[in-house]
C-alpha cells in the first residue's frame, strides 16, 4: 500500500513523534521509509545588510544542525527495524517554501505518502502548506 513513506523532519519533538509514526506506517506496509531534513537558506529573508554576515559560517552551521537531526532520526528509525534513507536536503533557490521542497522530495523517491509534524493547535504553516499543495496523502501528527 504505502511503498514510499517521507517524513520530514526539524529537530523539534514533534517532527520525531511524526517520524516514528512514518516508521511504523512503512514497516506495516512493507515499505521504506525515506527521512529529510531541510536545509533553509538563513539570509534569504534578511534585508541588504545580511552582506555583513559571513554566509559561510551560517550554512556550516546549518548543514550541522541537520547532520545532528539526521542522526538522531536514525536513533529513532532503528527501534523499527524499516529500510529507510536519509538526506539533509537543500532548498534550491531564494523563493521556494519549505513546503514546496518537502513535495519536491516527496515526487522525486515516488512517496505514496507524507509524515510530518505540526507545532500548532490548528495548522502549522509547513503543514498547511503541504496539505494545500501535496497530492498525496499526508500524516499530520500532532504535539499530543
Amino acid at each position: 500500500m504505502y511503498k514510499h513513506v517521507l517524513a520530514a523532519v526539524d529537530g523539534s519533538p514533534v517532527s520525531f513523534r511524526a517520524l516514528a509514526e512514518g516508521a511504523r506506517l512503512a514497516r506495516m506496509s512493507g515499505g521504506e521509509l525515506h527521512v529529510i531534513s531541510i536545509i533553509d537558506r538563513p539570509l534569504a529573508h534578511l534585508p541588504y545588510y545580511a552582506k555583513y554576515y559571513d554566509t559561510e559560517a551560517l550554512h556550516a552551521a546549518a548543514l550541522k544542525a541537520a547532520d545532528d537531526i539526521l542522526s538522531k532520526a536514525r536513533e529513532v528509525v532503528a527501534e523499527f527495524a524499516v529500510p529507510a534513507s536519509f538526506a539533509a536536503v537543500a532548498m534550491d533557490s531564494v523563493g521556494e517554501e519549505v513546503a514546496e521542497r518537502i513535495e519536491a522530495e516527496a515526487e522525486a523517491v515516488k512517496a505514496d505518502a507524507i509524515v510530518i509534524g505540526t507545532h500548532r493547535l490548528m495548522l502549522g504553516s509547513v503543514a498547511e502548506g503541504v496539505l494545500r499543495t501535496s497530492k498525496r496523502p499526508l500524516l499530520l501528527v500532532r504535539e499530543q
